[in-house]
Protein backbone atom coordinates (compact mmCIF):
# COMPACT_ATOMS: atom_id res chain seq x y z
CA UNK A 1 0.00 0.00 0.00
CA UNK A 2 2.77 2.50 0.93
CA UNK A 3 4.54 1.63 -2.38
CA UNK A 4 1.87 2.43 -4.45
CA UNK A 5 0.70 5.82 -2.79
CA UNK A 6 4.19 6.43 -3.33
CA UNK A 7 4.28 5.62 -7.17
CA UNK A 8 0.91 7.38 -7.05
CA UNK A 9 2.34 10.44 -5.67
CA UNK A 10 5.29 10.62 -7.63
CA UNK A 11 2.88 10.32 -10.74
CA UNK A 12 1.04 13.17 -9.77
CA UNK A 13 4.01 15.54 -9.46
CA UNK A 14 5.36 14.45 -12.82
CA UNK A 15 1.85 15.34 -14.14
CA UNK A 16 1.81 18.32 -12.69
CA UNK A 17 5.25 19.47 -13.96
CA UNK A 18 4.00 18.43 -17.81
CA UNK A 19 0.73 20.52 -17.37
CA UNK A 20 2.64 23.31 -15.98
CA UNK A 21 4.95 23.11 -18.88
CA UNK A 22 2.48 22.99 -21.50
CA UNK A 23 0.32 25.73 -19.64
CA UNK A 24 3.31 28.47 -20.21
CA UNK A 25 2.66 31.35 -22.29
CA UNK A 26 5.16 33.32 -24.40
CA UNK A 27 5.06 36.36 -22.22
CA UNK A 28 5.34 33.93 -18.93
CA UNK A 29 8.40 32.17 -20.49
CA UNK A 30 9.80 35.88 -21.23
CA UNK A 31 9.30 36.35 -17.38
CA UNK A 32 10.93 32.76 -16.38
CA UNK A 33 13.73 33.83 -18.35
CA UNK A 34 14.38 37.47 -17.06
CA UNK A 35 13.96 35.80 -13.31
CA UNK A 36 16.35 33.03 -14.02
CA UNK A 37 19.09 35.31 -15.46
CA UNK A 38 18.79 37.57 -12.40
CA UNK A 39 19.59 34.59 -10.45
CA UNK A 40 22.30 33.40 -11.62
CA UNK A 41 25.29 35.23 -13.95
CA UNK A 42 26.14 32.10 -15.50
CA UNK A 43 22.58 30.85 -16.67
CA UNK A 44 22.24 34.88 -17.90
CA UNK A 45 25.35 34.08 -19.89
CA UNK A 46 23.99 30.48 -21.26
CA UNK A 47 20.22 32.19 -22.28
CA UNK A 48 21.99 34.87 -24.16
CA UNK A 49 24.11 32.55 -25.83
CA UNK A 50 21.61 30.08 -26.87
CA UNK A 51 19.31 33.21 -28.33
CA UNK A 52 21.64 34.35 -30.03
CA UNK A 53 22.31 30.49 -31.96
CA UNK A 54 18.67 30.63 -32.46
CA UNK A 55 18.37 33.98 -33.85
CA UNK A 56 20.84 33.60 -36.25
CA UNK A 57 19.35 30.91 -38.14
CA UNK A 58 17.33 33.04 -40.98
CA UNK A 59 15.36 30.74 -43.26
CA UNK A 60 14.53 32.67 -46.04
CA UNK A 61 11.61 30.49 -47.63
CA UNK A 62 10.63 29.68 -43.77
CA UNK A 63 10.02 33.88 -43.25
CA UNK A 64 8.22 34.27 -46.68
CA UNK A 65 6.02 31.17 -45.83
CA UNK A 66 5.06 33.13 -42.75
CA UNK A 67 4.67 36.69 -44.56
CA UNK A 68 2.42 35.24 -47.06
CA UNK A 69 0.25 33.37 -44.15
CA UNK A 70 -0.32 35.70 -42.60
CA UNK A 71 -1.64 37.90 -45.13
CA UNK A 72 -3.71 34.95 -46.83
CA UNK A 73 -5.77 35.69 -43.30
CA UNK A 74 -6.80 39.30 -43.89
CA UNK A 75 -10.24 38.83 -44.57
CA UNK A 76 -12.91 40.86 -46.95
CA UNK A 77 -15.54 40.95 -44.70
CA UNK A 78 -13.48 42.57 -41.98
CA UNK A 79 -12.79 45.56 -44.84
CA UNK A 80 -16.43 45.74 -44.69
CA UNK A 81 -17.13 45.80 -41.08
CA UNK A 82 -14.07 48.62 -40.33
CA UNK A 83 -15.03 50.39 -43.30
CA UNK A 84 -17.99 53.12 -43.53
CA UNK A 85 -19.48 55.78 -41.13
CA UNK A 86 -18.58 56.22 -37.18
CA UNK A 87 -18.11 58.99 -35.23
CA UNK A 88 -14.97 60.73 -36.93
CA UNK A 89 -16.66 60.31 -40.33
CA UNK A 90 -16.22 57.99 -43.38
CA UNK A 91 -13.76 55.28 -44.24
CA UNK A 92 -13.01 54.32 -47.54
CA UNK A 93 -12.66 50.88 -47.89
CA UNK A 94 -9.22 50.94 -49.62
CA UNK A 95 -7.58 52.80 -46.47
CA UNK A 96 -9.09 50.25 -44.04
CA UNK A 97 -7.47 47.22 -46.40
CA UNK A 98 -4.36 49.02 -46.32
CA UNK A 99 -4.56 49.62 -42.00
CA UNK A 100 -5.45 45.83 -42.07
CA UNK A 101 -2.19 44.70 -44.52
CA UNK A 102 -0.01 47.01 -42.70
CA UNK A 103 -0.83 45.58 -39.16
CA UNK A 104 -0.26 41.91 -40.63
CA UNK A 105 3.20 43.37 -41.61
CA UNK A 106 3.83 44.62 -38.52
CA UNK A 107 5.25 42.50 -36.84
CA UNK A 108 7.89 41.11 -39.31
CA UNK A 109 8.81 44.79 -39.46
CA UNK A 110 9.34 44.58 -35.92
CA UNK A 111 11.87 41.77 -36.07
CA UNK A 112 14.03 43.44 -38.85
CA UNK A 113 14.42 46.24 -36.12
CA UNK A 114 15.05 43.63 -33.52
CA UNK A 115 18.24 42.31 -35.63
CA UNK A 116 19.44 45.94 -36.02
CA UNK A 117 19.48 46.36 -32.54
CA UNK A 118 21.26 43.45 -31.86
CA UNK A 119 23.83 44.21 -34.14
CA UNK A 120 23.09 41.71 -36.50
CA UNK A 121 22.72 43.17 -39.88
CA UNK A 122 23.57 39.87 -42.04
CA UNK A 123 20.37 38.39 -40.72
CA UNK A 124 18.33 41.84 -40.75
CA UNK A 125 19.45 41.71 -44.73
CA UNK A 126 18.55 37.99 -44.68
CA UNK A 127 15.01 38.26 -42.74
CA UNK A 128 14.11 41.80 -44.91
CA UNK A 129 14.42 38.78 -48.30
CA UNK A 130 11.98 36.53 -46.86
CA UNK A 131 9.41 39.48 -46.53
CA UNK A 132 9.97 40.37 -49.93
CA UNK A 133 9.63 37.15 -51.18
CA UNK A 134 6.48 36.73 -49.09
CA UNK A 135 4.65 39.57 -49.96
CA UNK A 136 5.12 38.75 -53.77
CA UNK A 137 4.30 35.78 -53.36
CA UNK A 138 0.50 36.86 -51.99
CA UNK A 139 0.68 39.70 -54.89
CA UNK A 140 0.65 36.98 -57.71
CA UNK A 141 -0.27 33.97 -56.01
CA UNK A 142 -3.52 34.80 -53.43
CA UNK A 143 -6.98 34.34 -54.53
CA UNK A 144 -8.30 36.12 -51.80
CA UNK A 145 -10.97 38.90 -52.32
CA UNK A 146 -9.77 41.08 -49.94
CA UNK A 147 -6.55 41.53 -52.49
CA UNK A 148 -9.71 43.56 -54.40
CA UNK A 149 -9.27 46.32 -51.99
CA UNK A 150 -5.51 46.59 -51.41
CA UNK A 151 -4.38 46.52 -54.77
CA UNK A 152 -1.69 48.95 -54.50
CA UNK A 153 -0.74 47.54 -50.53
CA UNK A 154 1.62 45.06 -51.69
CA UNK A 155 4.13 46.69 -53.86
CA UNK A 156 3.58 49.85 -51.72
CA UNK A 157 5.14 47.82 -48.80
CA UNK A 158 7.32 45.94 -50.95
CA UNK A 159 8.81 49.37 -51.13
CA UNK A 160 9.08 49.85 -47.59
CA UNK A 161 11.26 46.79 -47.08
CA UNK A 162 12.99 47.46 -50.05
CA UNK A 163 14.59 50.50 -48.43
CA UNK A 164 14.74 48.79 -44.88
CA UNK A 165 16.80 46.46 -46.64
CA UNK A 166 18.96 49.08 -48.94
CA UNK A 167 19.84 51.71 -44.94
CA UNK A 168 21.69 48.41 -43.67
CA UNK A 169 24.01 48.85 -45.50
CA UNK A 170 26.67 52.40 -44.52
CA UNK A 171 28.88 51.33 -47.44
CA UNK A 172 28.39 49.78 -50.87
CA UNK A 173 25.25 48.04 -51.13
CA UNK A 174 24.99 44.64 -52.97
CA UNK A 175 22.53 45.40 -55.86
CA UNK A 176 24.16 42.15 -57.79
CA UNK A 177 23.34 39.99 -54.97
CA UNK A 178 19.58 41.71 -54.57
CA UNK A 179 19.15 41.84 -58.28
CA UNK A 180 19.60 38.13 -58.47
CA UNK A 181 17.41 37.50 -55.71
CA UNK A 182 14.76 39.42 -57.17
CA UNK A 183 15.17 38.13 -60.48
CA UNK A 184 14.47 34.53 -59.00
CA UNK A 185 11.89 34.89 -56.54
CA UNK A 186 10.35 38.47 -57.71
CA UNK A 187 10.69 38.61 -61.53
CA UNK A 188 7.98 40.81 -62.15
CA UNK A 189 9.33 43.79 -60.14
CA UNK A 190 13.14 43.89 -60.71
CA UNK A 191 13.13 46.51 -62.75
CA UNK A 192 10.85 49.04 -60.74
CA UNK A 193 13.00 47.55 -57.40
CA UNK A 194 16.02 48.35 -58.89
CA UNK A 195 15.40 51.91 -59.82
CA UNK A 196 13.90 52.89 -56.25
CA UNK A 197 16.94 51.31 -54.60
CA UNK A 198 19.45 53.34 -56.91
CA UNK A 199 17.24 56.58 -56.33
CA UNK A 200 17.25 56.39 -52.66
CA UNK A 201 20.79 55.51 -52.09
CA UNK A 202 21.67 58.79 -54.06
Amino acid sequence: MVSRAKKSASSRKTKGKCEILESITGSDALSILNALAQRDEKIKTTIEKTAMEILSVVDVGEVAAKVQGELELLQVEDVWARAGANREGFVEPGDVAWEMFEEAMSPFRDDVEKYKKLSMPKEAALYCLGVLKGIYAFDKDSKTQYKEWAVDAPGEYFAFILDDWRTLYKGKIPMASMKDFLATNCPDWVEWSVKLIRSSSR
